[in-house]
């Protein structure tokens, strides 16, 4: 059987605590799938990124990895900057096997976590101003 892992990867942010809301995700995905390997990336403005967190994965002998956009819309980085660095990473790699899941939007799930949001915010959210 062949061993699979994970990259999240998100834009990144010149913010920190913005990073380590992404790497806290992660951590609970991982806490989601303990078996699983996952590894965080970033496309910019954070550590490690797309090629670093490969070579972690290829250091831990995963053969195939399943790179999931944490992206809201298809913007660049999910229309031609992942997808090259992927290109990239296969010739750094030729025996890893790289498959792209689509990116956030489009899920009918964010529907609902929309929905969540603004019953939230009615029920308990502060008036901005006051």
């Amino acid at each position: 059987m062949m061993k699979s892992g994970v990259v999240l990867i998100a834009h990144g942010s010149r913010r920190e605590e913005a990073n380590t809301e992404i790497r806290n995700l992660v951590h609970q995905v991982q806490e989601a799938n303990p078996h699983g390997i996952y590894e965080v990336a970033f496309m910019q403005f954070g550590s490690p990124d797309l090629k670093s967190a490969a070579a972690r994965m290829a250091a831990k002998g995963v053969k195939r990895i399943v790179v999931v956009p944490l992206f809201l819309i298809t913007g660049n980085h999910v229309t031609q900057d992942i997808p090259q660095e992927l290109v990239n990473l296969k010739s750094d790699y030729p025996d890893l096997e790289v498959i792209l899941a689509r990116h956030l939007a489009g899920h009918p799930a964010l529907v609902t976590i929309i929905q969540d949001r603004i019953v939230e915010a009615f029920m308990e959210g502060e008036v901005v101003g006051e």
